[in-house]
């Protein structure tokens, strides 16, 4: 539950920034979902490079 508290206070505090700022909160927090994916897309590619370097690494010292 203290998740939850955390990130309800995150959002009234990036609510009242934006209003302070003139600023969308819609368009903001699809900013924030934009940037969450790309990090979600470099991990996975980061993930995927380190499995298909070890696979590689595995094939080559099965071929020694």
């Amino acid at each position: 539950m203290e998740i939850d508290k955390i990130k309800k206070k995150h959002i009234e505090e990036l609510n009242s920034i934006c209003k302070e700022n003139g600023v969308d909160l819609k368009s903001m927090d699809k900013l924030l979902q934009s940037e969450r994916l790309k990090k979600l897309q470099k991990r996975n590619h980061y993930i995927h490079q380190t499995i298909d370097s070890e696979i590689e690494k595995a094939l080559e010292n099965e071929n020694k």
